[in-house]
């Protein structure tokens, strides 16, 4: 067994307390990170978040959820997409015409909000897209259009 002498007992201590502070540092930012940086997932907790960081950054974390968006969000959101060239044209098209074809999706508040490029993300939520760098607003753009499709099967 090696000896320890009292430099050894001395790294070993500034060590674990640089590992300790990494570690209540990591706990105490988690929650405002999540605010920022919304998920993929489910719903998004967050306060409603227009770009800032998560251009650059949220790409790594994930993209915001389309989960909670009504079908006139969605179908705005596409039709948005759409005239962004964020999404293929033949599909986007065939699902836009097929969701706002359902009752009163055209006239719908979200409607109007989705082609503004606000996604609702539900709990009064919202991202606005044309603030997410091209990428990430790409990604989005993809979730949205499988989750028209979803809607319209």
């Amino acid at each position: 067994m090696p000896q320890l002498t009292e430099g050894s007992i001395l790294m070993n201590r500034i060590a674990l307390a640089a590992v300790t502070a990494v570690g209540i540092s990591a706990v105490i930012l988690a929650p405002h990170a999540h605010a920022q940086l919304p998920n993929l997932g489910g719903n998004q907790t967050g306060q409603t978040t227009t770009g800032g960081l998560m251009g650059g950054m949220a790409g790594m974390a994930g993209i915001p959820s389309v989960g909670s968006a009504s079908t006139g969000n969605i179908a705005g959101i596409l039709d948005y997409c759409l005239s962004q060239n964020a999404v293929s044209s033949s599909s986007g098209h065939s699902v836009v015409s097929s969701l706002t074809s359902q009752g009163n999706v055209a006239a719908s508040s979200d409607y109007q909000k989705g082609l503004d490029g606000s996604l609702q993300t539900g709990s009064g939520k919202s991202i606005g897209l044309s603030s997410l760098s091209q990428p990430l607003k790409q990604r989005v753009c993809s979730a949205a259009l499988k989750r028209g499709q979803a809607l319209i099967n």
